[in-house]
């Protein structure tokens, strides 16, 4: 993990720098996608303020503390963003389990209708008219509808007339 300290009135100390990576690997049980960490340590009369930013993957987590003391200050916002880490932690993994859950329902709604047999929602009666082939294919381009079921006027016999992408008509007639 990148750390990032800079202090404003304030001299980092290899002590102070060793404290808050010390401090700083809690946060790493929680958060394994930290691009980058910075703190900031700031002190005015005789206060300290310690701030830290992170930037994760999924989310930023900063955190602001004031002591009288500094040590007491830098782990005040540390025990901050733990919290803030364990609660987005929570939030990420409760979001896995639900769109899991969800997927594999509709995964099984999908295998119970793939074993169905298919159901007929409509059943439409009408009378095939008796038609020439000619009239049939001018019936079928006024009507916008993809095929047309009519009676064969030459042959007697019901036939089906299909557009074609290309603008063609095929028909099917029995055997």
């Amino acid at each position: 993990m990148n750390i990032e300290i800079s202090g404003i009135h304030i001299e980092i100390t290899k002590r102070i720098d060793d404290f808050i990576h010390k401090k700083m690997k809690k946060v790493n049980k929680y958060l394994r996608d930290i691009t980058n960490s910075r703190i900031i340590l700031k002190s005015e009369k005789n206060r300290y303020e310690t701030e830290i930013n992170i930037l994760t993957k999924g989310s930023v987590i900063n955190a602001k503390e004031v002591g009288n003391d500094l040590f007491a200050s830098i782990e005040g916002a540390i025990k901050k963003v733990v919290n803030q880490s364990k609660k987005y932690k929570e939030k990420k993994r409760s979001h896995k389990v639900s769109t899991s859950r969800k997927f594999l329902k509709e995964k099984e709604e999908i295998s119970k209708k793939s074993n169905e047999r298919p159901v007929l929602e409509r059943v439409t009666k009408e009378l095939a008219k008796p038609l020439e082939v000619e009239e049939a294919v001018m019936q079928l381009e006024s009507s916008g509808d993809d095929f047309l079921v009519f009676l064969n006027a030459k042959t007697n016999q019901i036939n089906v007339i299909c557009k074609k992408e290309d603008g063609g008509f095929t028909l099917i007639e029995p055997s």
